[in-house]
């Protein structure tokens, strides 16, 4: 299935209890996410198409890339780490038909999620788990703080989980709590900056939409679509511009479970 080889005993600690992750996507933030869960003793699955630099640094980092349907049934944890645009297309048809009862679903950013653009069903914990560089930091430093948001909660133990992803996959930064609501508001907010203001936002997506170069499918036209929607209806309130910062910390020792289907 792809996976990397064993690492250390503190892979199987409580804290850092070793699960079998599709990690989809192997950009620069997922490579070093891999590669770490690999060194604590987790079991990671690469999903990427054939060729392309991405498979290159995979197979040189020593993981065998699988296809997604292959990696995501056999996982507890799946990692989206795709561009936005693609998590729509890749869910529907490669994701959630594979996904097992219980499995744990992260996501590395969550504006298709927040949009609606992804439509998760009732039997996976969802997540959003996000790193804060500190000032100076490289890309190769892991963050010292992460914050996760619980998106939907199944098995009652979604936050659980997903702090002890973070701490495996980040190298035990401290954990603190956040809503999906308030990322994707910064993220958003930073992206009207970047872009020069809403109006000049929306514009360049109304640009890709109706751009006849290329025929963008469903899914990827929803996402725009939702997208949209949610910048209209928050450039009508503070949010967009003046996004939350409060923060909750969940750094109590997790509780020991089981390595049972699904547990993470």
């Amino acid at each position: 299935m792809g996976e990397g080889s064993q690492g250390s005993q503190h892979g199987e600690s409580s804290d850092h209890r070793a699960a079998r992750v599709a990690m989809i996507g192997y950009g620069a933030e997922a490579r070093e996410q891999a590669l770490r869960l690999r060194a604590v003793g987790w079991h990671v699955a690469v999903v990427l198409r054939p060729g392309g630099m991405s498979w290159i640094r995979a197979v040189a980092d020593g993981f065998r890339p699988v296809l997604a349907p292959d990696a995501v049934e056999h996982a507890d944890v799946v990692v989206v780490q795709l561009p936005e645009a693609e998590q729509p297309a890749m869910w529907a048809c490669c994701i959630a038909p594979h996904l097992a009862d219980g499995a744990l679903v992260v996501f590395a950013h969550g504006a298709a999620l927040y949009s609606g653009a992804i439509e998760v069903d009732r039997r996976v914990d969802v997540v959003l788990v996000t790193g804060r560089d500190e000032p100076g930091a490289t890309p190769t430093t892991p963050p010292s703080a992460c914050r996760v948001a619980v998106h939907q909660d199944v098995t009652g133990r979604a936050l659980e989980r997903a702090a002890g992803f973070a701490r495996a996959a980040f190298g035990d930064p401290s954990v603190g709590t956040t809503t999906l609501a308030a990322e994707v508001e910064t993220d958003l907010s930073e992206l009207v900056d970047r872009m020069g203001g809403v109006e000049a936002l929306l514009a360049e997506w109304d640009r890709v939409l109706a751009n006849p170069s290329h025929e963008p499918d469903e899914a990827t036209l929803r996402y725009y679509e939702r997208l949209r929607e949610t910048v209209v209806t928050g450039a009508r309130s503070p949010a967009i511009s003046k996004p939350p910062s409060s923060r909750m910390r969940v750094d109590a020792p997790p509780r020991a479970g089981s390595r049972k289907r699904g547990a993470a």
